[in-house]
C-alpha cells in the first residue's frame, strides 16, 4: 500500500518529497505517517503544499525493498528516505546514489553496517538505535535474580547472524561469574521456525535446563512465547512488548525511542542542508523492566521481592 501524491507526480518546486518505508503492517505504517505529518506540520511542512511525504508498508518478495526504493527513487526528485525498519534501512544502505537516509526501529546499525560509528555515521545514514544488542548480559543477570536456584541457563540464538554471535561470546563470558551454566541452542534463520524451535524447547527440557536467555531479537516471538509456557521455562525478553501486548512473562529493554518528532527534528536538519553523516546516531538513555503477573503463575515462577521492587511495571496480561 502506498500513501502519496499523485503516482509519478513531478515534484514542483519548493515540495519537498520524502519517502517513507515501514518494515510493518498497514495500520502500523498509517499510524507512523500520522505522526510524522503532524511533527512536519509543527515546522510548517504541509502534505501538498510543500511537503509529499510517500509512505509504503510491508512488502513480502525477494529484494522488495531495494526495488520499491529504487522505484521511487526514480519516479521523481527525492530528497529524504526514511527507513522504518532494519529490511529497509539496509535496503536503502546498498543504493547506489540514494538521498540521504534516517533510520529507526532497529538495533546495533554499527554492526549491520548501516554507520560507521555511533558518533560519526560518516555516510548517507543516520538514526536511532534501540541498542538492546548491548543489554544481553544484563538480562542475564536479572534472569539469575529473577531465578535465584537456577543454575542451567539455554542461550537460543540464530547461528548465522553476526550480532547474535558476539552476544553468545558475551554470555559465555559472564555465565561463570554468576555461577551459571550456560548452553547453547542454535539455529540458522533458514530453520528459525515455529516446528525447529518446539524441537529445540523440547531438548532444552531434556537437558535439564531451567530457563532460557535470547539475543535482541523480534523474529517468531509469538511462537517464541507459547513455547515458553507449554515447556514452562522463563526468561526476560529483549523488547517491552513482548510483554505488554503478546503476554510474554518478562522482559529488560531500553525504553523506545525515534519518536514522529526526533525523526522530523532529523529530517528538517537534513532538509536544511545537514549531512547524514554528521548528526550521531542516538540511543536512548532509559530502561524499564516489565513483568507479568499472570504469565509467571501460569508456568510457576515466584518473582522474588526485592526483583518486583525493581520492576517498572507489574501487568496482568
Amino acid at each position: 500500500m502506498a500513501m502519496s501524491a499523485p503516482a509519478g507526480a513531478a515534484a514542483a518546486p519548493g515540495l519537498h518529497r520524502i519517502v517513507h518505508v515501514c518494515d510493518c503492517p498497514a495500520s502500523m505504517a498509517g499510524e507512523e505517517r500520522e505522526g510524522l505529518l503532524l511533527e512536519f506540520a509543527r515546522l510548517g511542512y504541509v502534505q501538498g503544499r510543500n511537503l509529499d511525504l510517500v509512505t509504503h508498508d510491508i512488502v513480502t518478495t525477494k529484494d522488495s525493498y531495494a526495488s520499491l526504493l529504487e522505484r521511487e527513487v526514480a519516479a521523481a526528485k527525492t530528497d529524504l528516505i526514511l527507513a522504518s525498519g532494519v529490511r529497509v534501512a539496509q535496503a536503502a544502505r546498498r543504493m547506489s546514489g540514494a538521498p540521504p537516509v534516517v533510520f529507526w526501529r532497529l538495533t546495533d546499525p554499527v554492526g549491520l553496517g548501516l554507520v560507521t560509528s555511533l558518533a560519526q555515521p560518516r555516510g548517507n545514514l543516520t538514526g536511532f538505535s534501540r541498542a538492546i544488542e548491548k543489554l544481553t548480559v544484563k538480562r542475564l543477570e536479572l534472569l539469575h535474580e529473577m531465578l535465584p536456584r537456577a543454575r542451567r541457563v539455554g542461550f537460543v540464538f540464530i547461528d548465522d547472524n553476526p550480532s547474535h554471535l558476539r552476544q553468545a561470546a558475551d554470555v559465555r563470558a559472564a555465565a561463570p561469574l554468576l555461577g551459571l551454566e550456560v548452553k547453547e541452542y542454535a539455529l540458522p534463520s533458514s530453520r528459525w521456525t515455529p516446528a525447529e524451535l518446539d524441537t529445540l524447547f523440547a531438548t532444552m527440557k531434556l537437558e535439564r535446563v531451567e530457563a532460557f536467555l535470547l539475543p535482541d531479537l523480534n523474529v517468531e516471538i509469538r511462537a517464541l512465547i507459547a513455547l515458553a509456557e507449554k515447556h514452562r521455562l522463563p526468561t526476560l525478553y529483549s523488547l517491552s512488548h513482548v510483554v505488554t501486548d503478546w503476554g510474554g512473562l518478562a522482559a529488560y529493554a531500553t525504553q523506545a525511542n525515534g519518536e514522529p518528532a526526533d525523526i522530523v527534528g532529523y529530517a528538517d536538519r537534513i532538509l536544511k542542508g545537514a549531512k547524514p553523516g554528521d548528526l550521531p546516531v542516538q540511543e536512548p538513555a532509559r530502561f524499564e523492566l516489565i513483568l507479568n503477573a499472570r504469565a509467571a503463575r501460569d508456568i510457576g515462577v515466584s518473582f522474588p521481592p526485592r526483583f518486583l521492587l525493581r520492576a517498572s511495571q507489574v501487568l496482568e496480561k
